[in-house]
């Protein structure tokens, strides 16, 4: 696994289920100091060959599957931009906790789109990771802390060239 720290915050856009068009976009807060982590995880088969003293395992490689993990100490604000057929809306401030529940309820329906960085070249499809529950935990009723969110890549490929994006 690797951390990739980016110099601009993380975005995410939503989908009509069983569409390609745009719902909304969300800009997330900025994450914590190492709140952020992007990694590849090989995807493949392993077989088991031979037997005795001839045995071994051969790989058969398929690509590596992207997943986006990012983690806030606490809950502060994102913003949200709305397509309205045409064009994107202005971006109204939304609630972080807000945001995340958003995005697993749409993002669970139809793939979104994540834009780790801004800063970056790099996108990818994904889903939320269905083993991570969505918890919120508050502080005083006033603030939510330790909120995190996991989506995984639809697709497998190569791990993009970061330095170069």
């Amino acid at each position: 696994m690797a951390t990739i720290y980016g110099s601009d915050r993380t975005r995410i856009t939503i989908y009509a289920p069983g569409s390609s068009t745009p719902l909304a976009r969300i800009t997330l807060q900025e994450e914590d100091s190492e709140g952020l982590v992007l990694s590849w995880r090989p995807e493949g088969v392993k077989h088991s060959l031979g037997g005795g003293a001839a045995w071994a395992n051969h790989w058969t490689h398929r690509g590596h599957r992207p997943q986006l993990q990012i983690s806030w100490a606490a809950g502060m604000t994102s913003s949200i931009e709305t397509w309205d057929g045409s064009a994107w809306g202005a971006p109204v401030v939304i609630l972080t906790p807000l945001a995340i529940a958003k995005i697993l309820s749409s993002a669970f329906l139809a793939p979104c789109m994540v834009e780790p960085h801004l800063d970056k070249a790099y996108s990818f499809l994904a889903q939320p990771d269905p083993e991570r529950p969505f918890e919120l935990k508050d502080v005083g009723a006033a603030v939510h802390t330790d909120l995190g969110i996991s989506l995984l890549g639809q697709t497998v490929g190569p791990i993009p060239d970061w330095a170069a994006l």
